[in-house]
């Protein structure tokens, strides 16, 4: 399936979030989050992945965010004693900025990026996915 617009994916994104939660999203926003919003959980994030790959063609993955921060940190700590660094999380602001800068804060605990993990993140990250294999 080649993506025109974002209301493609976010239609597509919809329906993979329905089909996999076995319930209608008629009130459905851009600024959800997946976990604490619509109650996902890691299962269900996997499965929402595997969903979104096979309709749009492409390869995402959620470590997408922290991994091009390691990169761009370079040497630097992304994280120490299990929260992330002040400079880190201005690459998340750079890198998600759907989230809102309140919620991204330093010394947030690794484990709890995810749950910051929007409707739109994911839109993005599909958008990003699609554009890379178009090029």
């Amino acid at each position: 399936m080649t993506v025109c617009d974002e209301g493609q994916i976010f239609e597509g994104l919809k329906k993979s979030l329905e089909d996999g939660l076995g319930r209608q999203l008629p009130d459905l926003r851009q600024s959800d989050r997946l976990i604490p919003d619509l109650g996902l959980d890691s299962l269900d994030m996997l499965d929402l992945v595997f969903r979104l790959e096979r309709m749009f063609g492409v390869r995402l993955s959620p470590r997408e965010y922290e991994n091009r921060v390691k990169k761009i940190l370079g040497d630097a700590p992304l994280a120490e004693d299990g929260k992330y660094t002040a400079q880190a999380v201005a690459e998340f602001r750079k890198a998600m900025p759907c989230v809102p800068e309140s919620d991204l804060q330093p010394g947030l605990p690794v484990s709890e990026l995810g749950s910051l993990f929007q409707v739109r993140t994911f839109m993005n990250m599909v958008a990003e996915a699609v554009g890379r294999k178009e090029a």
